[in-house]
């Protein structure tokens, strides 16, 4: 008898034990794709033996903390690969970075490209590119200058073979239709474009902010929640990535009221852009900043609880599946996560991985 009743509790046990819930996977844990898994360029120019797809992990596993929007607003020379590695070093050993969010580059060559993909291989990243409008009033052919300058490292360059293993996506923009970049004929830039870069896998779409009320979405009706306006229903079939801006700063929220419009602004964009989604550019300040007027609720404490907000939700963005940078790394104020001395605006901090 007593033999028996040991079995039984025995059998018991294992079935509870089996019954148990299994803990959810963390992003990219047992996976051999890049950037989240276990692929690795062994600091190699060379392309890697698989093909672009089996290369990349898949969109399903990009949500969470990816980067830092990473500015590159100065001359050529400011860019070069010392500068750069030494940066992507800090962004993946302190912060857990996986890709870096090009924003507005100033080189009009393939100088700067060559040298983002060489300190990319070397830390294992990877890097979302950017066609940026000219700063400081140069001419509208500096625009095409930079569009040419990525297709010329993709078609005919050393780094050629790389590139599509490095280059992420690609924004033709940042916030080109708020700020009417090229006017009416801006579809028709984007459109050839892409038709260029697709022969080599990489996704193109805007870095923008789609909440434009009666352009990128449609006007706000009493009741009835926005759908995509007349010129969001261009852009979408041209699109194949969205980079949101969603920036809760900009609409003059106190920072206890941005997790609620950035989680609505989630869903509006699931619902009415039905592609891979990334929050390329959302940001907060340390300080007031004449550059970047938005929120007056700023401040360091504003600025951390804003960061970690984004971070305690790593549940929300995984059952979504966005993923999102922190605007931004240098370059941009009080943005900036490194403040002026060189330290951390939020010291110790490293975003979970769920």
């Amino acid at each position: 008898m007593r033999l028996a009743l040991l079995s039984l509790s025995v059998a018991s046990l294992a079935s509870n034990v089996w019954s148990l819930p299994t803990a959810t996977p963390v992003r990219g844990q047992g996976t051999t794709c890049f950037p989240f898994g276990s692929a690795t360029f062994n600091n190699s120019l060379q392309a890697p033996n698989v093909t672009r797809k089996e290369w990349w992990c898949p969109q399903s596993m990009t949500y969470g903390f990816l980067g830092f929007s990473y500015p590159m607003e100065g001359e050529c020379y400011d860019d070069s690969f010392e500068r750069i590695n030494a940066d992507l070093q800090r962004q993946k050993r302190d912060f857990g970075a996986s890709l870096i969010r090009v924003y507005l580059p100033y080189c009009y060559t393939t100088y700067i490209w060559e040298n983002l993909i060489k300190a990319a291989v070397a830390n294992d990243m990877g890097i979302v590119a950017q066609v940026a409008w000219p700063l400081n009033g140069d001419p509208l052919e500096n625009w095409r200058k930079i569009a040419a300058s990525i297709i010329e490292v993709l078609s005919n360059n050393a780094y050629s073979n790389i590139a599509p293993y490095v280059f992420h996506s690609i924004e033709f923009g940042t916030e080109p239709i708020g700020d009417q970049d090229d006017g009416d004929n801006f579809i028709n830039e984007l459109k050839d474009f892409r038709a260029a870069v697709k022969p080599y896998g990489i996704p193109v779409g805007i870095s923008e902010d789609w909440d434009r009320p009666g352009v990128l979405c449609s006007n706000y009706t009493a009741g009835r929640p926005p759908g995509l306006g007349p010129v969001g229903k261009q852009i979408l079939p041209q699109s194949d990535f969205v980079h949101a801006h969603i920036m809760p700063y900009y609409h003059g929220y106190n920072i206890s009221g941005t997790w609620g419009y950035i989680s609505d602004q989630v869903h509006w964009y699931k619902n009415y852009t039905p592609v891979p989604l990334v929050i390329s550019e959302t940001q907060w300040a340390w300080e007031l900043n004449v550059l970047h007027q938005g929120s007056k609720d700023v401040g360091t404490q504003q600025y951390k609880a804003f960061w970690h907000e984004y971070d305690a939700n790593c549940q929300f963005f995984k059952k979504n599946n966005v993923g999102w940078f922190l605007h931004a790394w240098r370059w941009e104020g009080t943005f900036n996560m490194v403040m002026p001395n060189n330290s951390y605006a939020i010291p110790n901090w490293k975003p979970q991985k769920c």
